[in-house]
């Protein structure tokens, strides 16, 4: 009755290595297309590098210009 568990159990696992490894991995939005609050996903091959740079850029942007308005009404 164990081996029987355990052989399910193993079946169970290797079905779901085997879906993880042939699911297609979703693409990143670019900076002007992701909505607010959306987190950015870091890069997952070497063409994803430049969209990732210029989603991140646009974001730090934003940030410094949130950050440049609330210094100025302290002000």
């Amino acid at each position: 009755m164990r081996l029987i568990g355990l052989l399910v159990a193993l079946l169970a696992v290797g079905w779901l290595v085997k879906t993880q490894l042939q699911s297609t991995p979703t693409t990143a939005l670019s900076a002007e297309q992701a909505p607010e609050g959306v987190p950015t996903q870091a890069p997952r091959n070497a063409e994803e590098i430049k969209a990732f740079e210029a989603q991140i850029n646009s974001l730090a942007d934003q940030q410094n210009a949130e950050t440049r308005k609330a210094l100025e009404q302290i002000e």
